[in-house]
């Protein structure tokens, strides 16, 4: 049994990582920025009283992530696991258009910083904060969904520039990170989810979101030291920088 953090929680891979957690007996704390909006979660939270709690949390926002802390130290007093799941891409409802983000000639600065700072730098912000945390728990981990959009390797067209580029942003972030909280016990990993049938995969997706989060859970189960800063994909083989 673990103590969780999870965010983006609402929805999607973030509500299939709740999901999966709470069915293997972790307690889990979830993170959305209007948990009154969430009807899947409050739902499971009638259903596992004991063991889902929510969090009112924006990414992006430092008092937000700081009460999220003093919930957590709270009713916690330690973490286990961070899950960093909480993002956009070009197509989300809040990224302001897509032509802000992929077709050059359009793109809005303002748009691309602020995708930049949901995807890449929150995550950092976030982990952070909740340092002490980790450091307290029991075999604790901090896995970040990135994607293979976010690889330096496969990207051979051009067009995407915000969620490519923030998504290679967050994994030269989280691979900084891990080196450095290695020495506290913290293990750090990036992941690519795979393709799934969520509203930013659509339904030609091979993967569902319970396939990748149970298959994300069990690899970082077996995390070791030497495993820190690895980009890895869903099944827990390397993924290409």
């Amino acid at each position: 049994m673990s103590r969780v953090l999870i965010t983006g929680a609402g929805r999607g891979l973030g509500l299939a990582f709740v999901r999966s957690c709470l069915e293997r007996g972790d307690t889990v704390w979830a993170g959305v920025r209007q948990p009154q909006k969430a009807p899947q979660l409050t739902e499971l939270q009638a259903k596992y009283p004991q063991q889902l709690h929510l969090i009112p949390l924006d990414v992006t926002d430092a008092a937000s992530i700081d009460s999220a802390w003093q919930q957590l130290q709270a009713e916690a007093g330690a973490l286990d696991l961070l899950i960093n799941n909480a993002g956009i891409n070009s197509m989300s409802a809040d990224a302001g258009g897509s032509a802000a983000h992929l077709r050059l000639g359009e793109l809005d600065s303002n748009r691309m910083l602020a995708m930049f700072h949901i995807n890449a730098v929150a995550p950092l912000m976030l982990a952070q904060r909740c340092i002490d945390l980790l450091a307290a728990g029991e075999n604790p981990r901090i896995i970040n969904i990135s994607s293979w959009l976010g690889s330096l390797t496969n990207k051979t067209s051009g067009g995407n520039y915000s969620y490519c580029a923030s998504k290679t942003a967050l994994n030269m972030l989280m691979r900084a990170l891990a080196f450095e909280v290695i020495s506290k016990g913290i293990i750090t990993v990036i992941f690519n989810p795979g393709w799934m049938q969520t509203d930013m995969g659509g339904p030609r997706a091979k993967l569902t979101p319970e396939e990748s989060a149970q298959s994300i859970l069990k690899v970082t189960e077996k995390l070791t030291p030497s495993d820190a800063g690895r980009f890895l994909n869903w099944d827990g083989t390397e993924h290409p920088w």
